[in-house]
């Protein structure tokens, strides 16, 4: 079983207290910690990424099909 590596990050003090008195203190939120918040909001914010950039790359193909079906009905009216 291999371990699992961390690395750290950095966030403005302010920010970590927010997440503290918000998400850790309150223990109807449901978080232990502020790295466990993190991790899932990280890990949701990723998702919401990939998601756009996979409905830009469908809606470019779209776009590409589409120029090449008119460049093809243009090339046989001539």
């Amino acid at each position: 079983m291999s371990m699992i590596k961390y690395s750290t990050i950095s966030v403005p003090k302010m920010l970590h207290e927010e997440i503290r008195r918000t998400v850790v203190e309150d223990p109807r939120v449901g978080y232990s910690s502020v790295a466990e918040f993190s991790k899932e909001a990280i890990r949701i914010r990723l998702d919401e990424l990939n998601a756009q950039m996979k409905s830009g790359e469908k809606s470019q193909r779209s776009i590409q099909d589409l120029v090449e079906r008119i460049d093809e009905l243009l090339a046989n009216r001539q």
